[in-house]
């Protein structure tokens, strides 16, 4: 039960990772943006907050997934 709930894990960390992936590209060509208001009511364009979050969060589920590489490798090992 354990390893398929890991198993899932794994599966989820790949396909979000690569949810996010798509999301940077779309930001970082242009091909949309994000906006927030300011006090004033004037819209800023926030996307290069949210490519840093993004990059961040793709280094952390690459992490994850190459220790569950590595782990899985040692395990043939045993």
């Amino acid at each position: 039960m354990a390893n398929d709930t890991l198993i899932n894990l794994l599966a989820w960390c790949k396909r979000e990772r690569e949810r996010l992936q798509m999301q940077r590209e779309m930001l970082q060509s242009g091909r949309f943006r994000i906006f927030e208001k300011d006090d004033s009511d004037q819209q800023r364009d926030i996307s290069n907050q949210h490519i840093e979050q993004i990059a961040a969060n793709i280094s952390e589920l690459d992490r994850i997934i190459m220790e569950s590489a590595l782990q899985g490798q040692n395990k043939c090992r045993t």
